[in-house]
């Protein structure tokens, strides 16, 4: 057997270095406002049970479930929202009916400051419009739209500008200070000792619902292209106008190997590239990616999102 002709290994970009200058806490308590209808006080008391919405599924005829049904993205959307994340009997306190990604906003500029709001606006728009694209299902719709709620964190003196390994660390810190684990850090001990038989560093990877599996980047064309979205007025053109704007996702747990999997690549030439951590969703499909991310272990299951996104059509 020859290593002649085989590739050396592709090496990432390495950690951002400021991040050993300038650590970011294991717990980091941050300002959060909330969006969507999910951030109402009284949000959960206008929802309704899976049961009260399958009757009426009976009563109206619908065909069993299906894959591409949006009662199955319901389903995912609310499948832990009945666990005891602390394991203490504290269910009161940590259960939350709503679904939706935290936003981290990396952009600060009198321009960015005067869009974000529309650009909030119009995100929680397009999932509207994602939701409701077929009318037989608009109780399921309804259901899942009452129940969106995007936390939004803003700190320009730590996230103005900052890059995904600190965004990552930042959020990592966020989902600490939740406290939704056991007190005694069980998952956390055991995920040590398995990184230490990898020999590899430990890192800060709180336990978490699968909700703060990855965060939202807003940054300053982001924003814009929220800010500037139009909705076209045939509904059959929704996904091809609204897909022209797409949003960075970055995987909270995921940590920078040595060399790249050649596996998870996209692109060739110039434009290849490899999994990083990150992607780029287009935000109509952000509905189904949320919902895909529960049957998934991770974003590189499903990187690139585009083309995950065109085989599931």
């Amino acid at each position: 057997m020859t290593s002649r002709g085989m590739r050396p290994p592709v090496p990432l970009p390495p950690p951002d270095s400021t991040l050993e200058s300038h650590p970011v806490p294991r717990e980091r308590h941050f300002p959060v406002r909330s969006v969507g209808l999910g951030a109402a006080p009284d949000a959960r008391h206008n929802l309704y049970s899976a049961e009260e919405l399958n009757e009426h599924a009976n009563r109206v005829g619908l065909k069993p479930l299906e894959e591409t049904d949006i009662r199955q993205l319901l389903n995912f959307l609310t499948s832990e929202h009945t666990m005891d994340w602390r394991k203490d009997g504290s269910y009161d306190e940590t259960s939350d009916p709503t679904w939706g990604p935290t936003i981290v906003v990396t952009a600060y500029s009198d321009k960015a400051r005067q869009n974000l709001d529309q650009a909030l606006s119009n995100l929680v728009d397009v999932v509207r419009v994602f939701l409701f694209q077929d009318s037989r299902f608009n109780p399921f719709a309804r259901e899942t739209f009452s129940r969106l709620r995007f936390d939004v964190i803003e700190e320009k003196g730590l996230l103005e500008h900052a890059s995904d390994d600190r965004v990552r660390e930042e959020f990592n810190a966020y989902v600490r200070s939740l406290r939704l684990f056991p007190e005694d850090l069980r998952h956390e001990r055991l995920a040590a000792k398995n990184r230490q038989r990898l020999e590899l560093e430990c890192l800060n990877r709180p336990y978490s619902p699968e909700r703060f599996g990855f965060c939202i980047v807003l940054d300053e064309k982001a924003i814009e292209d929220l800010a500037t979205i139009t909705f076209p007025d045939d509904p059959q053109e929704n996904a091809k106008v609204l897909n022209t704007v797409s949003l960075k996702f970055i995987e909270r747990c995921w940590d920078c190997p040595e060399t790249v999997n050649p596996r998870l690549a996209c692109g060739s030439g110039p434009e290849k590239r490899y999994y990083d951590g990150t992607d780029m969703c287009p935000v109509f499909d952000l509905p189904m990616i949320c919902g895909a991310w529960y049957d998934h272990d991770g974003l590189n299951e499903m990187f690139p999102l585009c083309s995950f996104l065109n085989s599931w059509r």
